[in-house]
């Protein structure tokens, strides 16, 4: 049974309902709530991280990547609509696995409950012991988890690395002692355990490096090194990270983290009750290379769900052309200023020659007026065109 996702009361949602396919595609204007979606996911995907704390994370929980960073906020307020902590927070995930995440305040804090009951945890607090009680609670819970990919969400482009949070992927990738070990066998959604998990998929780097020599035939080499780290060389000669094209490293990260993704979900019985989401994997990515993407994605969704923003019109042909199962929902404010969604209906889309470009370009206004499926017409948007996409 498909997931199905309702959101109440989170950032810029009042409320909103959507069902998740094996793709789901949020596409829309600037700044009209897709990226708080994916937050909403990735707060009540996370728990299964303690679920996993030994195996993955040393069972030390402050080698866990923060919520708070993930979701972006600093504290809870923050998750609610307009900080209005009157209302509780709600975030249900229903289907094949059903999880109910409420936060509300009582007697002045903030209380967190999954299923009814109260979660020992504040979302924020990161112990550097194994929280056992976090883990014994994540035990009663069913089998879900998220993970939210955001090349820019992150930083990863930076070019600078401290210690600690943000350090540029480039520099985890080329300096091991940069590199952490965990998690241990899927992509940290900061990359900071990228050479590690080359090494285990050597396979990326060859894809990769096989699509630069087919696509443009130039000496362009991605190489990895047997410790994970990885160089790019120019006509045979090693360069600089600083200097590599950042499209190398925006992919090697999409596609480390959908690789390392279904070999998660095989390890820790997650098939299809992972979420992974990619927020705008698409940016600053040569086109021949978008195509090794879509080639992951179609892979992938066998075994994980997958999320995607982006706001590329080509992208999102090429993800209708050749993924099965994918839903592409337009996202916008209504006229109270909450997010909502629609999902579009390429039946209408087809019948006027449209393509996703032209949506796109469109008034969200004419968008709704015409071309989005209303309730009681599903069924609809399975049908596609190559003119829609």
């Amino acid at each position: 049974m498909p997931l199905k996702l309702l959101i109440e009361n989170f950032k810029s949602v009042e409320r909103l309902e959507l069902g998740l396919d094996d793709l789901t595609v949020l596409i829309g204007p600037p700044a009209s709530g897709k990226s708080n979606i994916l937050d909403a996911i990735a707060v009540v995907g996370y728990f299964h991280r303690f679920k996993v704390l030994d195996r993955e994370y040393g069972n030390n929980a402050s080698n866990l990547e923060p919520l708070i960073i993930i979701g972006r906020f600093a504290d809870i307020p923050q998750l609610a609509r307009y900080s209005d902590i009157s209302r509780p927070v709600r975030i249900c995930v229903s289907g094949d696995v059903n999880i109910d995440l409420s936060i509300s305040y009582i007697s002045g804090a903030p209380k967190i409950s999954v299923n009814e009951k109260q979660a020992p945890w504040d979302l924020k607090t990161l112990r550097a012991d194994s929280m056992s009680e976090v883990q014994s609670f994540v035990k009663t819970l069913p089998l879900l988890e998220s993970r939210l990919y955001g090349f820019d969400r992150y930083g990863l482009g930076v070019q600078t690395c401290v210690p600690s949070y943000p350090c540029g992927l480039q520099y985890r990738l080329t300096q091991l002692q940069l590199a952490r070990p965990h998690p241990a066998s899927i992509l940290s959604d900061f990359g900071w355990n990228a050479p590690h998990i080359v090494r285990m998929h050597r396979d990326v780097i060859n894809e990769i490096d096989d699509a630069i020599e087919r696509y443009i035939g130039a000496k362009i080499e991605v190489v990895a090194r047997r410790t994970g780290e990885v160089l790019v060389l120019d006509y045979r000669h090693e360069i600089e990270s600083q200097s590599v094209s950042e499209s190398i490293y925006r992919t090697l990260y999409s596609l480390l983290a959908l690789k390392s993704s279904v070999i998660y979900a095989k390890l820790y019985g997650l098939e299809k009750k992972l979420i992974v989401m990619l927020e705008e994997p698409e940016a600053h990515v040569f086109p021949y290379l978008l195509e090794l993407l879509v080639e992951y994605i179609a892979r992938a969704i066998n075994v994980v769900n997958i999320v995607i923003t982006t706001h590329n019109p080509f992208f999102v042909s090429r993800l209708c052309d050749n993924v099965k199962n994918t839903k592409v929902y337009y996202i916008h404010r209504d006229i109270s200023g909450a997010t909502n969604v629609k999902e579009l209906d390429f039946r209408k889309l087809s019948e006027e020659v449209l393509t996703i470009e032209d949506v796109l370009l469109m008034k969200p206004s004419n968008v709704l007026e015409k071309y989005v499926i209303e309730a009681g017409e599903g069924g609809i948007s399975g049908e596609r065109s190559s003119s829609a996409g």
